[in-house]
């Protein structure tokens, strides 16, 4: 099934001590099957794995809308820069359906994110760092299986319990609020237009573990089959997600 859906949230940067905004990003999902996945110690000897694929998609390409943030480098100099978030493969997710009484969905979304800088300003001067300023590979979280997901990624969790019938916090098609924390690789090509490569400065003042995200992500819009409560004339999803903290 096609799917689309609305995200956005905040993700800070720890050492900025500040948050940058992720601006509304239309993400595309494709499910597949679901399967049986053995698990002796659950009510029914197992559950049900319900995968998926994603692409963020802005203006036909694979990444977020660049948005403006602003924070204090080094706790005191107020640095503004563009950011944007461009994805450099599949995004996997997979919801694990546990039935019984108490039934819940646990979900996992892998996403391979680098991040892109702009247009800086440093205390209202202009830092040229070139057209192609951004890490060296995608955000990195500490990933449960790297057997089965190898590679640095994001990864963001969030879980669903049911109650009377309604999923209550993070359920795919719903939507709702997904976290995560990750580390910023160094930065690579940042390079002014006299030759100077300011990759070294950016990595010391932003790179490194311990950053935290939020992702809020609306009701899906089913693209084959349109419920009116879910989607515009057009295809859109009709729920926008607020960011929250």
């Amino acid at each position: 099934m096609s799917l689309t859906a609305y995200v956005t949230g905040y993700s800070n940067v720890a050492k900025l001590d500040g948050a940058s905004l992720i601006p509304l990003t239309c993400m595309q999902v494709e499910q597949g099957d679901s399967y049986a996945v053995p698990a002796p110690d659950e009510p029914f000897g197992f559950f049900l794995r319900q995968p998926a694929t994603a692409r963020l998609d802005h203006r036909g390409s694979a990444q977020t809308p660049p948005a403006k943030a602003t924070f204090l480098t080094f706790g005191f100099t107020p640095t503004t820069a563009t950011m944007t978030l461009e994805q450099s493969g599949p995004i996997e997710i997979e919801g694990d359906i546990h039935l019984g009484d108490d039934a819940y969905v646990d979900t996992l979304i892998r996403a391979p994110l680098v991040l892109r800088l702009s247009d800086v300003v440093v205390n209202g001067t202009p830092l040229d760092v070139g057209p192609d300023c951004r890490t060296t590979g995608p955000l990195a979280s500490e990933e449960p299986e790297p057997e089965r997901f190898p590679g640095d990624h994001l990864v963001l969790g969030g879980t669903a319990e049911w109650n009377n019938g309604t999923p209550r916090g993070y359920f795919m098609l719903t939507g709702g609020p997904l976290t995560g924390t990750f580390s910023i690789p160094a930065f690579t090509d940042c390079r002014a237009s006299d030759g100077e490569d300011l990759s070294r400065l950016l990595t010391s003042s932003i790179s490194g573990p311990g950053n935290y995200v939020k992702q809020i992500q609306g009701q899906t819009c089913a693209v084959a089959q349109p419920v009116e409560a879910e989607c515009t004339e057009d295809g859109q999803p009709v729920v926008i997600p607020e960011p929250e903290r």
